[in-house]
Protein backbone atom coordinates (compact mmCIF):
# COMPACT_ATOMS: atom_id res chain seq x y z
CA UNK A 1 0.00 0.00 0.00
CA UNK A 2 1.11 3.37 -1.25
CA UNK A 3 1.87 5.97 1.63
CA UNK A 4 -0.63 8.60 0.36
CA UNK A 5 -3.32 5.45 0.37
CA UNK A 6 -2.44 4.82 3.99
CA UNK A 7 -2.64 8.15 5.00
CA UNK A 8 -6.21 8.46 3.08
CA UNK A 9 -7.44 5.44 4.92
CA UNK A 10 -5.65 6.54 8.18
CA UNK A 11 -8.23 9.70 7.84
CA UNK A 12 -10.96 8.10 6.79
CA UNK A 13 -11.22 5.86 9.77
CA UNK A 14 -9.96 8.72 12.81
CA UNK A 15 -13.16 10.50 11.23
CA UNK A 16 -15.24 8.33 11.53
CA UNK A 17 -14.74 7.08 14.86
CA UNK A 18 -17.86 6.72 17.06
CA UNK A 19 -18.23 9.63 19.93
CA UNK A 20 -16.30 12.56 17.45
CA UNK A 21 -18.20 14.73 15.54
CA UNK A 22 -19.31 18.87 14.65
CA UNK A 23 -21.09 20.26 17.56
CA UNK A 24 -25.18 20.39 17.12
CA UNK A 25 -26.39 24.21 17.59
CA UNK A 26 -28.37 24.43 20.76
CA UNK A 27 -28.65 28.29 21.20
CA UNK A 28 -26.98 30.81 19.53
CA UNK A 29 -27.69 34.58 19.01
CA UNK A 30 -29.91 35.88 15.93
CA UNK A 31 -28.19 37.53 13.18
CA UNK A 32 -26.13 40.38 12.90
CA UNK A 33 -24.25 39.06 15.23
CA UNK A 34 -21.20 39.52 16.79
CA UNK A 35 -20.59 35.34 17.16
CA UNK A 36 -19.45 35.64 13.26
CA UNK A 37 -16.32 37.80 13.56
CA UNK A 38 -15.19 36.30 17.05
CA UNK A 39 -15.78 32.78 14.85
CA UNK A 40 -13.56 34.29 11.76
CA UNK A 41 -10.64 35.07 14.67
CA UNK A 42 -10.90 31.78 16.03
CA UNK A 43 -10.47 30.01 12.85
CA UNK A 44 -7.41 31.82 11.76
CA UNK A 45 -5.82 31.03 15.31
CA UNK A 46 -4.84 27.59 16.92
CA UNK A 47 -8.24 28.01 18.44
CA UNK A 48 -10.15 26.57 15.76
CA UNK A 49 -13.59 27.38 15.61
CA UNK A 50 -15.52 26.02 18.25
CA UNK A 51 -18.74 24.96 16.59
CA UNK A 52 -16.66 23.20 13.80
CA UNK A 53 -14.40 20.59 16.31
CA UNK A 54 -14.12 16.98 15.62
CA UNK A 55 -13.93 16.30 19.77
CA UNK A 56 -14.75 13.29 22.02
CA UNK A 57 -18.61 13.04 23.85
CA UNK A 58 -16.88 14.51 26.92
CA UNK A 59 -14.79 17.35 25.61
CA UNK A 60 -15.04 20.06 27.41
CA UNK A 61 -14.50 24.21 26.15
CA UNK A 62 -15.46 27.65 27.71
CA UNK A 63 -14.72 30.77 25.87
CA UNK A 64 -15.61 34.10 27.56
CA UNK A 65 -15.34 36.69 25.44
CA UNK A 66 -15.26 40.32 26.43
CA UNK A 67 -14.78 43.77 24.56
CA UNK A 68 -16.11 44.49 20.81
CA UNK A 69 -15.29 47.87 21.42
CA UNK A 70 -12.79 50.53 22.07
CA UNK A 71 -10.97 48.12 24.30
CA UNK A 72 -9.13 45.02 23.25
CA UNK A 73 -11.29 42.13 22.84
CA UNK A 74 -9.88 39.11 25.21
CA UNK A 75 -11.23 35.58 25.99
CA UNK A 76 -10.45 33.32 28.75
CA UNK A 77 -10.96 30.11 27.65
CA UNK A 78 -10.77 26.75 29.85
CA UNK A 79 -10.65 23.55 28.80
CA UNK A 80 -11.61 20.05 29.54
CA UNK A 81 -10.05 17.33 27.15
CA UNK A 82 -9.05 13.39 28.01
CA UNK A 83 -9.92 14.28 31.72
CA UNK A 84 -7.05 17.33 32.13
CA UNK A 85 -7.91 20.93 32.51
CA UNK A 86 -6.26 23.47 30.63
CA UNK A 87 -6.50 27.79 30.16
CA UNK A 88 -5.68 29.92 27.85
CA UNK A 89 -5.63 33.79 27.12
CA UNK A 90 -6.65 34.79 23.51
CA UNK A 91 -6.28 38.63 22.39
CA UNK A 92 -6.94 40.40 19.48
CA UNK A 93 -4.12 42.64 18.28
CA UNK A 94 -5.06 45.19 15.51
CA UNK A 95 -2.61 45.30 12.66
CA UNK A 96 -2.05 48.46 10.41
CA UNK A 97 0.38 49.66 7.74
CA UNK A 98 -0.45 52.82 5.46
CA UNK A 99 -0.02 52.72 1.81
CA UNK A 100 -0.82 55.80 -1.42
CA UNK A 101 -4.45 55.78 -2.20
CA UNK A 102 -3.72 55.72 -5.78
CA UNK A 103 -1.82 52.17 -5.08
CA UNK A 104 -4.84 51.48 -3.46
CA UNK A 105 -7.53 52.42 -5.94
CA UNK A 106 -5.86 49.80 -8.65
CA UNK A 107 -4.60 47.39 -6.55
CA UNK A 108 -5.48 43.93 -7.63
CA UNK A 109 -6.71 40.79 -4.60
CA UNK A 110 -3.47 39.36 -4.89
CA UNK A 111 -1.32 42.70 -4.14
CA UNK A 112 -3.84 43.80 -1.35
CA UNK A 113 -3.22 40.38 0.38
CA UNK A 114 0.25 41.33 0.09
CA UNK A 115 -0.23 44.57 2.26
CA UNK A 116 -2.82 42.72 4.25
CA UNK A 117 0.26 40.51 5.50
CA UNK A 118 2.31 43.51 5.37
CA UNK A 119 0.12 44.81 8.74
CA UNK A 120 -0.08 41.20 10.35
CA UNK A 121 4.12 41.83 10.16
CA UNK A 122 3.31 45.26 12.40
CA UNK A 123 0.61 43.75 14.96
CA UNK A 124 0.76 45.95 17.95
CA UNK A 125 1.90 49.03 16.40
CA UNK A 126 -0.51 52.12 15.04
CA UNK A 127 0.35 54.10 12.37
CA UNK A 128 1.45 57.25 13.74
CA UNK A 129 2.25 58.97 11.36
CA UNK A 130 -0.67 58.48 8.42
CA UNK A 131 0.93 61.01 5.26
CA UNK A 132 -1.36 62.96 2.60
CA UNK A 133 -2.97 61.20 0.59
CA UNK A 134 -2.50 57.25 2.02
CA UNK A 135 -5.11 55.09 2.92
CA UNK A 136 -4.97 52.28 6.19
CA UNK A 137 -5.15 49.26 5.92
CA UNK A 138 -6.06 47.17 8.72
CA UNK A 139 -6.56 43.60 9.65
CA UNK A 140 -6.75 41.79 13.35
CA UNK A 141 -5.06 38.76 15.18
CA UNK A 142 -5.88 36.57 17.24
CA UNK A 143 -2.63 35.92 19.89
CA UNK A 144 -3.38 32.86 21.75
CA UNK A 145 -1.21 32.10 25.13
CA UNK A 146 -1.52 29.08 27.64
CA UNK A 147 -2.05 30.46 31.30
CA UNK A 148 -0.01 28.84 33.89
CA UNK A 149 -2.65 27.84 36.44
CA UNK A 150 -3.09 24.53 37.85
CA UNK A 151 -6.06 21.74 36.96
CA UNK A 152 -7.90 22.17 40.47
CA UNK A 153 -8.11 26.59 40.01
CA UNK A 154 -9.38 26.02 36.26
CA UNK A 155 -11.91 23.44 37.24
CA UNK A 156 -13.49 26.21 40.12
CA UNK A 157 -13.44 28.65 37.74
CA UNK A 158 -15.79 26.04 35.66
CA UNK A 159 -17.91 25.13 38.71
CA UNK A 160 -17.85 29.00 39.67
CA UNK A 161 -18.77 30.14 36.34
CA UNK A 162 -21.41 27.39 36.20
CA UNK A 163 -23.21 28.89 39.33
CA UNK A 164 -23.23 31.86 38.23
CA UNK A 165 -25.63 31.04 35.75
CA UNK A 166 -23.76 30.06 32.78
CA UNK A 167 -26.34 27.12 31.59
CA UNK A 168 -28.88 29.45 31.86
CA UNK A 169 -28.01 32.53 29.55
CA UNK A 170 -30.45 33.56 26.88
CA UNK A 171 -28.73 33.93 23.45
CA UNK A 172 -29.57 37.55 23.84
CA UNK A 173 -31.30 39.53 25.87
CA UNK A 174 -34.13 41.69 24.13
CA UNK A 175 -33.72 45.17 25.50
CA UNK A 176 -36.20 47.98 25.82
CA UNK A 177 -34.07 50.74 24.50
CA UNK A 178 -30.75 50.68 22.57
CA UNK A 179 -27.64 50.38 24.98
CA UNK A 180 -24.86 53.04 24.82
CA UNK A 181 -21.92 51.03 26.51
CA UNK A 182 -19.63 49.47 24.01
CA UNK A 183 -18.31 46.62 26.01
CA UNK A 184 -20.09 43.09 24.73
CA UNK A 185 -20.25 39.84 26.13
CA UNK A 186 -19.79 37.08 23.62
CA UNK A 187 -20.15 32.84 25.23
CA UNK A 188 -19.32 30.05 23.68
CA UNK A 189 -19.67 26.58 25.23
CA UNK A 190 -18.75 23.01 23.45
CA UNK A 191 -19.82 20.33 25.75
CA UNK A 192 -19.37 16.84 23.59
CA UNK A 193 -21.55 17.07 20.53
CA UNK A 194 -24.01 20.22 21.80
CA UNK A 195 -22.58 23.77 21.08
CA UNK A 196 -24.13 27.13 22.66
CA UNK A 197 -23.61 30.72 22.62
CA UNK A 198 -24.47 34.21 23.81
CA UNK A 199 -24.54 37.80 22.85
CA UNK A 200 -24.93 40.29 25.97
CA UNK A 201 -24.22 43.48 26.34
CA UNK A 202 -22.60 44.84 29.81
CA UNK A 203 -24.75 47.37 31.57
CA UNK A 204 -24.14 49.74 34.84
CA UNK A 205 -27.86 48.94 35.54
CA UNK A 206 -28.84 45.54 34.97
CA UNK A 207 -31.81 45.04 33.23
CA UNK A 208 -32.79 40.93 33.79
CA UNK A 209 -30.97 38.46 35.05
CA UNK A 210 -28.92 37.70 32.61
CA UNK A 211 -27.23 40.82 32.98
CA UNK A 212 -26.21 40.09 36.37
CA UNK A 213 -25.31 36.61 35.51
CA UNK A 214 -23.41 36.94 32.42
CA UNK A 215 -21.08 39.67 34.21
CA UNK A 216 -20.65 37.09 37.08
CA UNK A 217 -19.60 34.27 34.46
CA UNK A 218 -17.34 36.71 33.43
CA UNK A 219 -15.64 37.48 36.86
CA UNK A 220 -15.34 33.77 37.06
CA UNK A 221 -13.20 32.94 34.61
CA UNK A 222 -11.03 36.16 34.70
CA UNK A 223 -9.58 34.92 38.40
CA UNK A 224 -7.44 32.72 36.37
CA UNK A 225 -5.30 35.63 34.93
CA UNK A 226 -2.35 37.03 36.09
CA UNK A 227 -3.07 40.43 38.57
CA UNK A 228 -1.34 42.60 35.79
CA UNK A 229 -4.77 42.14 33.79
CA UNK A 230 -7.86 44.77 34.15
Amino acid sequence: MTRARLFALTTVVVLSRPGFGQARVVSAPPEPSLLNITRTWSRASTLGDLRQLRTSSDYLELRVWGGYGAAETQAVVLRRSDRHWSAFLARVIRCETQIPNSVADTASQATMRRYVAEALRKCGTSVADVRAGARIITTDTLVVDQLDVQEPEIETAWKAAVDAGLLQLPARVDRRSATLDDFTYVIELRRGDEYRAAEIERLDHPEVEADTQVGQVYAAVRRLLPRRQP
